[in-house]
Formats: C-alpha cells, structure tokens, sequence
C-alpha cells in the first residue's frame, strides 16, 4: 500500500497491497473486467514488491487502435485496454501481462530510453519465471483461483485480428509551474535596483517627510528635529522606519514572487483518442512527456516480436522434410483414392518456453500438437 494510504474493513482479499484502486470500465462485461484487472494485478505482485513499485489507480481503458497501455504521472494510474478494437473480443492474458510491464517501467523511467528498456527487460523476464512457476498470486488469488478465467479464454481474439498501432500511448504528467527566468541586468542595473528596493523612489532629506514624521511618530506632528543620532527618539526613529522597509520589502518580493510563478504553457496541453482535453484529478491540463515507441529501436522491436508470440500462441508450419508427423489412430485407416494433398503440422507451444525458443519443439506434457490437414481436390 503507497504511503500515506490504509484500507480500513476491506469486505474482500485484495489481489496486491501495492494497487489501490482497480476501476474496470462500466458495462456488461463489468465483472469480467474487474476479474481479469485483479488476476493482473495478482501476478505482478511479486515484481512490484521486489522493486518498490506503488500504483495508484489500476484502469480499463476502451478498445481503441492507437495503444493498449499508458501510465500517468509515474504510477498514480496505469490504463490497460484488455479488448480488441476490432471484434471487442479478449485479449490474451499474458499479453496485457506483458504491457502492464512496460507501463511498470514507465514508474522509474518515463521516456523511451535505454534505461527504460533496461528496466523494461528486467520486469519482462521476472515475469517470465512467474510464469515457468506457475505462479498466479499469492494466498487465495494463487492456482486455486484459476476456475473463472474461462469467460475471457474461450472468447479470446483471433490469430488473424488486428491489434492498436502502438503498445504504449505514451507517459503524462501534470503541468507544472515554474518560476520565469529574471533578465539579465549590468552592474549600475543593479545597483540602482538595490538602492531603489532600500529606500524606495522621490527621496528626500532625513526627517523632511513631514507625513513618514506622523507616521513614525504614532500619528503626533513634532516640528523638532532629533539633535543627536544617538538619543532614544533618534535610536526609536531609526528602528520604526527599517521595520517599515522590511515590511514594504516583504510585501513587494511576495508580490514579484506571485508574478512570476505562471503556469508553464509553452507545451500544449495533452489530447486524449476522442479529441477531448486530458485533465488530471485536481481538473489541471496534463502533458504528454515521451510519444510512442521507435518502431525501428532494437528493444522495441524485441518486445514486439515477444508479444507477438504471445498472441500468436498457435503457430502453423509446413514440414520441410516433407514427412508426415500426423497423430495416427490405433486402426489403419482405409485406402483412399489418389488424389492431391498437402500436409501441414499445427504446433501449440506453452507460453513460457516458445518465448525462450520460439522455433524448438517441446515434446513435454504433451505440449506439442500435430494435425495432418488434406485438401481435397474434387
């Protein structure tokens, strides 16, 4: 839980202490939603403990097609989409896992950087481990909690959908204030200022204000003139009238201090998919600090190709050998008559090892399915 925060009577067990809030989008895939989001932010857990990351708000996002994540100021909230823009169907799971990565990453760098990818590459391969553990979360959200993930698996997208253009819409922050720069002034610039800030404009001869006199003297109208500098009404003058500057001082450098505290607005304020003005919670402009991922960047090109792989779970390829490694049934089939084929092997690879090898076969556990497919020419 951040600092500062503390749940009080939680009614349910909460998937990870370091999210505050989960906010799935309102409809009627709500509890779906709300699901998947904790399963999510269950199985991070371990990599945001281990690093001392805290979110404030954890956020589904619409389908859209510009991105599938975004973090805003450094972790207060992180926004996931988990539905294709195109069929409104699931996205896989390890595939949202994955970007809550990447956006993870943005709470310690928040530009596209070789930091961020060093930290962003870190994160990928914890989870990776978690994922070749087996772990899901910890105590009631851990393997035992996996029986109602089956409203978002069978319903998931297809290999041939279109997923956004971009994985990470970007990082936002909150516009800032900053002070303006003060010109540059010459010596006798300054020189004139400091006097001018000391004894003010229109000078004249000490002790021929007649109304400062009234003022200094509590409002009595003396006509004399203090003989001696150092007798008490002189040392009491003195004192009043350097109390009255470093008032008059005070008031004018929080004044000058007001002024140039404007708001910083150089930058354009951000603009959201739907063309409308992004505001954070206090309702000021927030600013986009870093654009979308380099396409052409090595990093993002391997984290592209990981996430592919994950979305692709089902990968079809022909033999090159041209042998036939079809499942064969206990009886021999009957001869069928001569006609054109063509074999292709469907392979299903875990997710855990096709990202360590995504072009070895594993023959554990059954994880490798071949199908013999004929086309029949008629």
């Amino acid at each position: 839980m951040p600092i500062g925060i503390q749940r009080l009577n939680a009614k349910t067990s909460q998937p990870n202490p370091h999210i505050v809030f989960i906010k799935p989008l309102k409809g009627r895939d709500e509890k779906v939603a709300q699901d998947f989001l904790e399963r999510i932010a269950a199985q991070c857990l371990p990599v945001m403990r281990k690093h001392h990351i805290h979110v404030m708000s954890l956020e589904e996002f619409p389908p859209n097609r510009e991105f599938v994540g975004r973090n805003f100021n450094a972790g207060e909230v992180i926004q996931l989409v988990l539905k294709s823009p195109g069929s409104g169907r699931w996205l896989p799971f390890n595939y949202v896992q994955m970007v809550m990565m990447h956006e993870l990453a943005h709470c310690a760098q928040m530009n596209h950087s070789r930091a961020f990818w060093a930290v962003r590459n870190q994160y990928a391969a914890q989870m990776q481990e978690l994922w070749a553990e087996g772990y899901k979360g910890d105590g009631l959200w851990g393997r035992g909690a996996t029986l109602g993930t089956g409203e978002w698996e069978k319903n998931s997208v297809l290999a041939d959908e279109v997923l956004p253009e971009h994985l990470c819409g970007g990082t936002y922050r909150s516009r800032g204030r900053k002070r303006k720069a003060n010109p540059v002034l010459t010596y006798q610039e300054r020189k004139e200022k400091r006097i001018l800030k000391k004894f003010g404009k229109n000078g004249v001869a000490l002790g021929a204000d007649e109304e400062e006199k009234v003022k200094l003297e509590k409002g009595k109208r003396v006509l004399a003139k203090p003989r001696v500098a150092g007798s008490l009404r002189g040392r009491e003058l003195r004192a009043a009238a350097a109390l009255a500057r470093f008032q008059q001082n005070k008031e004018d450098t929080k004044k000058e201090e007001e002024d140039e505290d404007t708001k910083n607005w150089d930058v354009d304020a951000a603009v959201d998919v739907d063309g409308s003005k992004m505001v954070d919670r206090h309702g000021g402009d927030m600013v986009k600090v870093c654009e979308d991922e380099d396409a052409n960047d090595a990093d993002a090109r391997n984290e592209l190709d990981q996430l592919h792989g994950l979305f692709d779970r089902r990968k079809i390829k022909r033999d090159p050998d041209g042998e036939t490694l079809n499942l064969r049934s206990s009886e021999k089939s009957q001869q069928q008559p001569e006609q054109a084929t063509s074999t292709i092997n469907l392979y299903y690879y875990d997710d855990a090892n096709f990202l360590k090898n995504p072009f070895k076969q594993h023959h554990n556990r059954n994880k490798i399915i071949i199908v013999n497919l004929l086309n029949v020419l008629v």
